[in-house]
C-alpha cells in the first residue's frame, strides 16, 4: 500500500485544500480581470462623466433627453419681488400634479453651468436691468429643463399638465406651447401693445428640454442684443429683447410665413387666430409641433372660455423704481415672502 489509512486522509485532507485554493485564485483572477476591463471601457470618458455626473439637471441619452418633463417654474431677477402676498402660489400647489416640482430660478442657479458662453454673456450683460434679465433667462430654462415657465401673478384654472396637455386635450401633440397675448390685430389697438397678436412671454411650456425651437429662438435673443449699439440702455424698449416682440417675430421667421402668423390658417374651415380666438396654429419643423394658441387659452380673452388654462393678473411686479433700478439684488426681499407665505400654508 502507498499510503496507511491515516496517510490517506492526510492526503485527501491536502488535495482538497489545494483544490480550494485553485479555485479561489481563478475567481479572484476573473473578478480582477472584469474590474480591468470595466475601467479600460470607460477610462477615456471617465472626466466627461464626472462632468455630466456633477450637473444634476444632465441626461446621460438622448432617449432620456426625449422624455416628457413636468415642472413648473418661476423666474426671479434683481429685485423682482413685490407680488402682492404670492397669492397665485397656493392655486399652482393645488392645481399641479404633486409628481412635478415646483421651483424658484435666480441668477445663481446650478443649471446656468450647462449654458455656453455667449448665453452667459448675455444673461450677465443684461443684469444692469433686471427684467431683461429675467425675460432671458425664462428662454434659458425653457431650453435647459423644459417643463413650464410662468410668472408669480399668473393663477392656474386647470389641473397642470393633465388638463392643459395631457393625453385627449386639443394640446395633447405639442411640444412647445406659446400664446398670443390679446386679441389685437389692428393698427388702433397696436398702440398699447408692441405687435399685433403679439405673443405674451408669462407662460411658456416645452414637453421636454432642448427643444429645437426654443434652441434657436435663444440663439436669435443672442444675436440680436449683440448687435445694440447702445449698451446698457436704461430706455431700452424691454419687450424687443427678449420679449414679446422678439418671440413674435422669431415666430413668423421659424413658421416660414408670408403673412402675420394670426392670419395663418389654424383648420380646415379657414379659421385662424385673428378670428377664433380658441383655435390653435400648429407648426410642425425639426422633429416636433410647436403650438400657438388663442387669446382664449392664456390670453386676455381667457374668461370664460372653455378652453382657458390660466388667468394673468397684470401685477406689474417689474416696473421697479427708476431710482431704485441698479440697486443689487436683494435675497431677503425675495426669500422672505415666500417663507411667510408657506408659513401660511400649514
Amino acid at each position: 500500500m502507498l499510503f496507511s489509512p491515516p496517510g490517506r486522509a492526510i492526503a485527501l485532507i491536502c488535495g482538497a485544500l489545494l483544490i480550494t485554493v485553485v479555485c479561489y485564485d481563478i475567481v479572484l483572477t476573473n473578478i480582477l480581470l472584469q474590474r480591468t476591463t470595466h475601467c479600460s471601457e470607460h477610462d477615456t470618458n471617465l472626466g466627461h462623466a464626472a462632468a455630466v455626473r456633477s450637473r444634476p439637471t444632465d441626461l446621460d441619452t438622448d432617449e432620456q433627453e426625449a422624455t416628457p418633463t413636468c415642472r413648473v417654474q418661476f423666474v426671479f431677477a434683481g429685485t423682482k419681488s413685490n407680488y402682492k402676498h404670492f397669492s397665485s402660489l397656493r392655486a399652482w400647489l393645488r392645481l399641479t400634479n404633486p409628481t412635478c416640482p415646483i421651483e424658484f430660478i435666480r441668477p445663481g442657479h446650478p443649471f446656468l453651468v450647462q449654458v455656453s458662453a455667449a448665453e452667459r454673456a448675455t444673461m450677465d450683460d443684461m443684469a444692469y436691468l433686471p427684467i431683461l434679465q429675467a425675460d432671458f433667462m425664462k428662454l434659458l430654462v425653457l431650453y435647459y429643463f423644459g417643463g413650464l415657465v410662468t410668472d408669480l401673478d399668473t393663477e392656474p384654472l386647470k389641473r397642470f399638465p393633465d388638463d392643459w396637455t395631457g393625453a385627449g386635450t386639443k394640446l395633447a401633440t405639442c411640444d412647445v406651447v406659446l400664446g398670443v397675448e390679446a386679441d389685437c390685430f389692428d393698427d388702433k389697438c397696436v398702440a398699447t401693445m408692441v405687435r399685433k397678436g403679439q405673443i405674451q412671454n408669462w407662460s411658456m411650456w416645452a414637453r421636454t428640454r432642448h427643444s429645437p425651437f426654443v434652441r434657436q429662438l435663444v440663439d436669435a435673443v443672442v444675436t440680436k442684443y449683440a448687435t445694440f449699439v447702445v449698451r446698457h440702455d436704461p430706455n431700452v424698449a424691454v419687450q424687443e429683447v427678449a420679449g414679446s416682440g422678439t418671440i413674435t417675430d422669431f415666430v413668423k421667421l421659424y413658421g416660414g410665413f408670408r403673412q402675420p402668423h394670426y392670419r395663418e390658417s389654424t383648420g380646415p374651415m379657414g379659421a385662424t387666430l385673428e378670428c377664433d380666438w380658441s383655435s390653435v396654429l400648429r407648426i410642425r419643423k425639426a422633429g416636433e409641433e410647436v403650438c400657438v394658441v388663442g387669446p382664449a387659452w392664456t390670453g386676455t380673452r381667457c374668461s370664460g372660455a372653455t378652453v382657458c388654462l390660466l388667468r394673468h393678473k397684470y401685477e406689474g411686479s417689474w416696473r421697479v423704481n427708476p431710482a431704485n433700478a441698479d440697486d443689487p439684488p436683494d435675497e431677503a426681499s425675495i426669500r422672505q415672502p415666500i417663507l411667510d407665505f408657506l408659513r401660511s400654508l400649514n
